[in-house]
């Protein structure tokens, strides 16, 4: 009987021993499965915010980047892509506001947008942040000083 008796749980070891390796296994792929389904939906939340979130009032502006003017932002739509941490970003905010110019921000790191993303939308060098009048990108906190005139230093974020 003793014999029996420890064949039986060496038998219900095996058994424990196969569930256990199973139930890893299982647990393994449902993980990787669930990170591949948050990367996948993750791309298609990005790729839909990106486009509509560059606000044009006017579909044929009469500016390109090299030419705009401070007069150029009377009645335009301006997206500003930003960061919370980023320091050129707030002095853009304050330049704009300073001139008492409207804009739309959209936080990069909130909405999760790529360099990937915005190279599909002509943004080769990305860096925050980037600036859109009418649709069209004029570039960061420089480029916007170079257009008013401003020597605004670059405000430290707290």
């Amino acid at each position: 009987m003793f014999t029996s008796f420890n064949f039986s749980n060496r038998r219900l070891d095996k058994v424990g021993i196969f569930v256990s390796i199973f139930m890893k296994k299982k647990t393994i792929i449902a993980i990787v499965l669930l990170f591949l389904f948050a990367f996948f939906v993750q791309e298609k939340v990005v790729e839909q915010d990106i486009r509509k979130a560059i606000v044009s009032y006017n579909n044929n502006p009469s500016f390109t980047k090299e030419t705009i003017t401070e007069a150029d932002f009377d009645g335009a739509a301006v997206t500003i892509f930003t960061a919370v941490w980023c320091g050129y970003c707030k002095g853009a905010k304050q330049l704009l506001d300073e001139k008492g110019i409207t804009y739309f921000e959209v936080d990069v790191e909130e909405y999760n947008i790529s360099k990937r993303k915005l190279k599909e939308i002509g943004i080769e060098d990305f860096f925050v942040p980037q600036i859109f009048v009418d649709g069209v990108p004029i570039g960061g906190f420089s480029d916007l000083k170079k257009i008013f005139g401003s020597d605004m230093p670059v405000p430290k974020v707290s």
